[in-house]
């Protein structure tokens, strides 16, 4: 290859390549992304204007609310004082409860509470507010710190008088951020003199709004009734849209929703875009360029070729082979060279493969030596601890006097650690030579959930009760040794007991899954680190603790010995777990026939 691309020909080829495949590339890629790019960006102006008038509307239709709850009220007041009854009270109370946080009855300094327990503070109004109450129209202000929303509505426009009701807007029912804030963005609204009335931003100023060029300098007014602005909010550059809802000429103030995302949010699509893209251009490029390299290759360097792998096969590299495609002699002289070097390798390959399998054969039976001798030391090991109890406890019973244990309270003491050590001695030799057994043909249809069910009825009354069942019915038999396949779930249910806390549950799932069974059993114990999951399943294995210090309860042979049974009914186990979220055990097995068979 090295030959072909300095020769002079060689060099033009790969310039000719270059060239015509960057340039239409470059070009290609440059026009696509511009065109994407400002597409994307059309599209987020547009959706924030929909969100925008859309939480416009929202505002103008729950202010339409407020209105019909005082319309209602004036009502009746105006029956009250037309008839000197006051009734529709609790009504009332009922229809405004959820919209108002308090409602009063005004008449110069005389105050009546209608709804809610607060205290009655008149803002007050200028000249605009009093004419718009006078026309028969509702007021909407601005109050209290931080700001609250409070409309006003004349009981008689025509009467001279001032008799008005008033609401205080409840302000959790008025902005609600699920129906107000457009999807993925923050949502802000301000009266006409920029000050913030709500946001779901961390920190938002009318400084903030006015800075944004929301409303013109100065505070007073918009610049348009819509537009694009860009901000900095909460330290993150923004894009937004705002929108003027028009509610002066029916309630005598204006409100300003703004709509706005995280720029780098907003334009997220954009950026994965033209990486993607300029990947691919890259891609492309690298491709055509190999394409070259290959197609130079083949053009100028079947000699170059020959001479190398003549001299590689003189220095002992039997497998090199020359790939000249060529309806010339050029190709046939390949093909001879390959032939040639074949038969050389082949020769020397059965000597070497001779050579391998002696060295396969001698290492097989030297790992065979160190299993074994691996079993042995795991074996002595767990048998040590019982013997020594045993011993321990045998050795101080030989020593007690009878005058010096009047009561017996020494014997029965070490009597039952005798007692304890060789019962746990005689699990551990019944579970090695379980561990050891050969596969027996005692297999018949098992059902499944009777020996779920039966494992479960095995455990510890305290761990019995922490098992949940959730069992598919019409679950179809399977093919194995019952009391082995009880063992098996018996088994994972101790293993899931002894790693989980005594208030947590145990649930065991078993459903059908095409022509297999499926069993899980879940807990939410203290979980298996990813690098250990492949070593569970090994003999005397209990990860996740120190074997010569902090041993869990048991042989560690448990999960073997389930694994070993399973396999043997042509199923699988699988564990899937992570640190401190529990563990599931999958067992699946083949169906063998319908539940309703005899069983076992």
């Amino acid at each position: 290859m090295a030959g072909a691309l300095t020769s002079r020909l060689g060099r033009r080829f790969v310039l000719l390549f270059t060239v015509c495949a960057l340039l239409p590339l470059v070009i290609f890629a440059t026009l696509s992304v511009t065109k994407v790019s400002e597409q994307v960006r059309q599209e987020t102006k547009e959706n924030l204007r929909n969100a925008a008038k859309n939480s416009g509307m929202a505002v103008a239709a729950r202010l339409d609310q407020i209105a019909n709850d005082l319309s209602l009220a004036a009502d009746l007041v105006q029956s009250w004082r037309s008839e000197s009854v006051w009734a529709g009270a609790e009504a009332l109370k009922g229809s405004v409860s959820d919209h108002c946080r308090a409602m009063w009855q005004v008449e110069g300094d005389r105050v009546r509470q209608l709804c809610g327990d607060m205290l009655f503070v008149d803002p007050g109004m200028d000249g605009l507010q009093r004419e718009q109450l006078a026309a028969g129209k509702t007021v909407l202000q601005c109050v209290g710190e931080p700001l609250q929303l409070m409309m006003s509505l004349a009981v008689d426009p025509e009467d001279d008088g001032d008799l008005r009701i008033v609401a205080l807007i409840n302000p959790d029912w008025f902005w609600d951020p699920q129906e107000l804030r457009g999807t993925k963005c923050d949502f802000a609204a301000c009266d006409s003199r920029g000050r913030v009335l709500y946001h779901t931003f961390r920190d938002l100023s009318a400084a903030d709004v006015i800075g944004a060029g929301v409303l013109k300098s100065g505070g007073r007014g918009a610049n348009n009734s819509s537009g694009m602005i860009e901000w900095d909010i909460d330290g993150e550059p923004h894009m937004g849209r705002y929108w003027q809802a028009f509610l002066k000429p029916q309630y005598a103030m204006d409100v300003f929703v703004i709509q706005s995302r995280a720029r780098s949010d907003a334009l997220a699509v954009e950026a994965e875009f033209v990486q993607f893209f300029w990947l691919t251009a890259i891609g492309t490029l690298l491709f055509v360029v190999l394409g070259s390299l290959v197609q130079i290759r083949r053009t100028l360097d079947p000699i170059v070729s020959l001479r190398d792998a003549t001299q590689r096969i003189g220095h002992g590299e039997l497998d090199v082979r020359v790939w000249i495609e060529s309806p010339d002699e050029f190709g046939d002289l390949g093909t001879a060279f390959n032939d040639m070097a074949e038969r050389l390798q082949q020769n020397i390959a059965q000597r070497e493969k001779t050579e391998t399998e002696l060295v396969a054969s001698r290492d097989a039976a030297l790992l065979a030596v160190q299993a074994k001798a691996e079993f042995v030391t795991n074996v002595s090991h767990e048998f040590r601890t019982p013997m020594t109890e045993i011993l321990g406890a045998t050795e101080i019973l030989t020593q007690v006097e009878d005058g010096e244990d009047k009561d017996g309270a020494v014997r029965e003491e070490f009597s039952t650690i005798a007692l304890h050590g060789a019962q746990r001695l005689a699990r551990l030799l019944d579970d090695v030579l379980e561990l050891g057994e050969v596969e027996n043909d005692s297999k018949a249809p098992v059902e499944v959930p009777a020996t779920i069910r039966e494992a479960v009825a095995g455990l510890e009354t305290s761990a019995r009760g922490r098992v949940e069942l959730e069992i598919e019915d019409g679950l179809a038999n399977v093919m194995a040794d019952r009391r082995r396949l009880t063992d098996v779930w018996g088994r994972l249910l101790d293993n899931a007991v002894k790693f989980s806390e005594p208030d947590t549950p145990i649930k065991v799932r078993a459903k059908g899954k095409g022509d297999t069974l499926q069993v899980d059993v879940m807990d939410r114990g203290i979980g298996i680190a990813a690098e250990d999951l492949e070593s569970v399943f090994e003999p005397f294995s209990q990860v996740g603790h120190d074997q010569m210090v902090n041993k869990a309860n048991g042989t560690g042979l448990g999960l073997s010995l389930a694994r070993s049974a399973v396999e043997s009914f042509g199923g699988t186990i699988a564990v899937s777990s992570k640190l401190g979220g529990g563990s599931i055990f999958r067992v699946t097995l083949l169906a063998h026939v319908a539940a309703s068979e005899p069983i076992s």
